[in-house]
């Protein structure tokens, strides 16, 4: 796995990580913010404090004029780290593309959508233009139903879901279809407010709170050992940006 930087910000957490590429944890908060049709209130700052309080990262979002993130740049102690830039087709997201603070692009991901928008594809390739990695996505009426990961033309992973009014539980499958951990979503009021992975390595937890505008306000990382709860570090979204965009609410059709 490639290691970027050693404090990931929640935008790194889901674009830049080959750990998240190699996992099938599609609902993360910016999975909103790529949908080009969201045009309501997005963060301008993102800030991740470690458990003691200090900050230890810090990304800023920039919106075109169409109101999707056009570019996220990403700061480690005030020094530049690193960028993300994205690029929108009419149906929607269509590529990421990660460069490093030498501005060196590191990673592209390009998106195939369906006509519903919804990305039924997406490939991995690197800063040659090497294919690293595909996953494909299958959907129902409710929604993302299932997802494979190719390397090499092979499955090397596979998830379903199994969803309920208020919760969604990933079933996560390895070679020879084992079952090595499963992440349950919990929702209330069509709102994401807990994230449980539970694997072999212990489980990892992330709470999320909403303002009273029900944008995402904060987001606690936490980890489970032999019962009791550690946090490990706290992201918190300021919202400065007039008519920016929204994370979406999960909703049951």
């Amino acid at each position: 796995m490639r290691k970027i930087h050693s404090v990931k910000i929640t935008a790194l957490f889901f674009i830049f990580s080959m750990n998240i590429f190699a996992g099938p944890e599609k609902y993360d908060h910016l999975e909103a913010f790529k949908k080009a049709m969201v045009s309501t209130q997005g963060p301008s700052e993102e800030i991740v404090q470690g458990a003691n309080g200090k900050t230890l990262a810090k990304a800023v979002y920039v919106y075109n004029e169409k109101k999707q993130i056009s570019e996220i740049k990403f700061y480690n102690n005030s020094q530049m780290d690193g960028r993300n830039v994205f690029k929108y087709d009419a149906n929607g997201l269509k590529q990421e593309e990660l460069y490093d603070k030498n501005n060196k692009l590191v990673e592209k991901l390009i998106y195939s959508r369906n006509k519903l928008g919804q990305a039924v594809e997406f490939e991995v390739f690197d800063g040659n233009n090497v294919s690293i990695l595909k996953w494909k996505f299958q959907y129902d009426n409710k929604g993302l139903l299932s997802g494979s990961r190719y390397i090499n033309n092979e499955i090397t992973e596979k998830f379903v879901n199994e969803r309920s009014a208020n919760e969604i539980i990933q079933r996560i499958y390895v070679d020879k279809n084992e079952n090595p951990g499963n992440i349950t979503v919990n929702i209330n009021n069509s709102q994401i407010v807990k994230r449980t992975k539970v694997e072999p390595a212990g489980i990892h937890t992330i709470d999320y709170f909403y303002d009273k505008q029900g944008r995402i306000e904060k987001m606690i990382f936490s980890r489970i050992n032999d019962s009791k709860t550690e946090v490990e570090k706290t992201h918190i979204f300021n919202y400065t940006m007039p008519m920016a965009i929204q994370p979406e609410k999960l909703t049951e059709k």
